[in-house]
């Protein structure tokens, strides 16, 4: 059986999924033990903390990537498939 990996990248409104303030927090945190990976754009990030003034805080287990479409391309480049909802 071929292993299947799956990298959920969120960037712009998307971010809001991999914070503490998502109602489906531990649910994010139980499937990175899981071996799915959860990236979050740290541009992202820097333009939130920049129109409130507070960093957003990840769930657990979830990941930091410089730029979402830039790793979302590299994860192309490599194989995978993109699935935007």
């Amino acid at each position: 059986m071929q292993r299947l990996e799956i990298e959920i990248v969120a960037y712009r409104l998307g971010l809001g999924m991999l914070t503490k303030k998502n109602p489906n927090s531990k649910r994010i945190t139980s499937l990175t033990m899981s071996d799915i990976t959860f990236s979050a754009c740290m541009n992202t990030m820097a333009i939130v903390k920049k129109k409130t003034g507070h960093n957003a805080i990840l769930t657990d287990g979830v990941g930091k990537v410089q730029a979402g479409v830039a790793r979302i391309i590299e994860l192309q480049e490599e194989g995978y498939s993109y699935i935007r909802p």
